[in-house]
């Protein structure tokens, strides 16, 4: 192995229904493997791991969330307080995360520090998907890992999250937006129409800075064909970028 090689581990083994983690495991290693500096392994069962089981990696992504239906009031199924202590630890001590798209919903009831791992999460009581699955996005604030971006690009076929919770007190940089374009409300039921957050920007990916560590969520990659997406494609190898520890 390389001396660069970022070794990293994708958590899965549970998506919800709209979500099929199956597929969309193997395409996210593929674009990992494929950009050329990653050593990847996948877990489909994270519930027990502790310290000593991640310290071998320098990056985990999170394809992970524990209901797999989303309307049912039922608990999301957890890592387990330890394992989570230990992921929040992983980060805090100068690692990197990634939670990938549909991670973004679950972390409800579990220990706030989850929520403000992730810098932003969909919530039943604010948050809602977009109907369109076009969009453009804008490059915002300056990081590393957009450097050299286009300001604007068409994306395509996707989910746009909009009004996602956002914990106080999270030292977060926004990456890029997507526009949630009111023309597309037309085609919708009518008290639809006047929604909160139409027209206005949304963010799709951001990174927060937790401890000597880095967390990148990223709200676009709905499935496999969103993931070969040129955005996407993009995006997703260079969250190691910039100021993220690798041995």
């Amino acid at each position: 192995m390389k001396p660069s090689t970022i070794r990293t581990l994708i958590v899965t083994g549970m998506t919800d229904i709209h979500h099929d983690w199956r597929k969309t495991t193997p395409a996210l290693k593929q674009l990992l493997e494929g950009a050329g500096r990653f050593d990847v392994r996948i877990t489909e069962e994270f519930r027990g791991a502790t310290a000593a089981t991640i310290a071998p990696y320098d990056l985990i992504v999170l394809n992970f969330y524990g209901r797999h239906d989303p309307w049912r009031d039922v608990a999301e199924e957890r890592f387990g307080e330890a394992t989570e202590h230990a992921l929040f630890e992983f980060v805090r001590d100068g690692k990197g995360l990634v939670a990938y798209h549909p991670t973004l919903a679950g972390g409800v009831g579990w220990d706030p520090e989850y929520e403000r791992l992730l810098g932003g999460v969909m919530r039943e009581e604010t948050s809602r998907r977009a109907p369109n699955n076009d969009f453009m996005i804008h490059t915002a604030e300056p990081h590393p890992i957009t450097s050299g971006w286009p300001a604007e690009f068409p994306h395509y076929n996707d989910d746009l999250y909009i009004g996602l919770k956002w914990p106080e007190g999270v030292r977060k940089t926004i990456l890029l937006t997507g526009w949630d374009n009111p023309l597309r409300y037309t085609q919708v039921p009518g008290q639809w129409r006047c929604m909160p957050g139409m027209g206005e920007e949304h963010p799709v990916a951001w990174a927060v800075e937790h401890g000597a560590g880095r967390s990148v969520s990223i709200g676009i990659g709905h499935g496999v064909e969103a993931i070969g997406h040129p955005a996407f494609r993009a995006l997703f190898p260079a969250v190691p970028s910039g100021p993220l520890p690798v041995r």
